[in-house]
């Protein structure tokens, strides 16, 4: 426990709208207000919440000026004011949310917390003392000026990320994220398709990074303090920096997901890994949602000497309009980050379950394939085994 109830770190104001209220209504929130989120009530009763982001990633299956705020919001618990911050990162881990609502029930919501107001309170403490270098991802996976947006958007796809660092040189150049590509390169085609754009050139995929890169990066050195970071972070407005040492070189990335992570662990200590669901996988049902939940586990538990100490589990479910005898077609993205390494793979199949199975025998292997390399014998088998041989 960090021994701080959530109550001191939350604030009692925040925007709210109706489920069966225009998209375009929210939008205009956003536009005016600057929220990090909107909570979603059904009349009095709280019901989710709606970001910007899922606004923007909505324009790929719903027309804004027709879709109502039901088509898009997703469910997201609500936090006790008495609870404890470890629990409140833990859940921002876990839904993948950077705010949360606060209150004694769904139908008592008294205000909302966010992760960067979480961490300015923790690193007031002993944790804030704590080194950049201690908590950053080191694996980074950077792209040179040349290469095209297309090719950005493949990589963030393939490895579950939302930020990569534009590499000259050896020495860091720019920058480009998910959000500011999408908001430049897909909202554009799909309000073209309605007339908005009518004469207007949208860019193309095959645009060179160094045109769209953000050049002016936000970075910080692995020395620097936590309390440091996290305050860079909040004058900027900002989830993650990009790390470097004198030369300008990138030496990992510290977002804010990697800060809450210590946090969340405080919750409960035999706790090693979290799993994190996202994209449609709120619609999933319990049953699905549970039987995913333990087969991860069970995963985790047969790999437990390889994978590492400690991480965190990423699966973004897709689910496709096609049906076979009635079965979606789902995909999960799925990326495992621990203290031991980074290992990534996409299953795609009929059905949400068979679609996490296939990437984590993907991954089963790359972990396999590791050990073996490494000359584990205990594993050389199982390797061959996996590879079919």
């Amino acid at each position: 426990m960090v021994g701080i109830p959530v109550k001191e770190v939350m604030t009692d104001r925040f925007q709210k709208i109706d489920v069966n209220s225009p998209l375009s209504e929210a939008i205009g929130i956003f536009e005016k207000e600057d929220p990090d989120l909107i909570l979603v009530f059904d009349r009095s009763m709280y019901k989710g919440v709606l970001t910007q982001d899922m606004i923007i990633r909505s324009h790929l299956k719903w027309d804004p000026t027709k879709a109502k705020v039901r088509d898009v919001y997703k469910p997201a618990p609500v936090l006790k004011p008495d609870e404890d911050l470890s629990r409140a990162a833990k859940l921002m881990l876990e839904v993948d949310l950077r705010s949360l609502p606060v209150g004694e029930s769904k139908a008592n919501i008294t205000g909302v917390i966010s992760d960067i107001e979480l961490l300015k309170r923790t690193s007031e403490d002993r944790f804030g003392r704590d080194k950049v270098e201690e908590h950053m991802t080191r694996d980074v996976i950077t792209l040179s000026p040349n290469d095209t947006v297309a090719k950005a958007f493949a990589v963030m796809r393939d490895n579950a990320i939302s930020r990569i660092p534009i590499v000259e040189n050896g020495k860091l150049a720019g920058l480009v994220t998910l959000h500011d590509l999408i908001l430049r390169f897909i909202k554009p085609r799909f309000r073209a398709t309605a007339g908005e754009l009518a004469g207007e050139k949208v860019p193309p995929f095959s645009t060179k990074l160094r045109e769209v890169m953000i050049r002016s990066v936000i970075t910080i050195g692995p020395e620097a303090t936590v309390r440091k970071a996290v305050s860079i972070m909040s004058e900027n407005d900002i989830d993650g920096l990009v790390v470097v040492d004198g030369s300008n070189r990138v030496v990992g990335i510290l977002t804010v997901k990697d800060l809450l992570l210590p946090i969340s662990k405080m919750t409960e200590k035999e706790a090693r890994f979290y799993l994190q669901l996202a994209g449609d996988a709120h619609i999933l049902s319990d049953f699905t949602r549970e039987r995913i939940i333990e087969d991860v586990r069970r995963f985790v538990d047969s790999y437990e000497e390889l994978l590492g100490s400690e991480g965190i589990i990423y699966i973004y479910i897709r689910r496709f309009r096609e049906k076979f005898r009635g079965v979606h077609l789902y995909q999960a993205r799925t990326r495992i980050v621990t203290d031991k390494g980074m290992f990534v793979a996409t299953g795609e199949s009929w059905g949400a379950i068979p679609a996490v199975h296939d990437a984590l025998r993907a991954i089963e292997r790359q972990i396999l394939q590791k050990a073996e390399l490494e000359k584990d014998v205990r594993y050389a088998k199982r390797f061959l085994e996996k590879l079919e041989f």
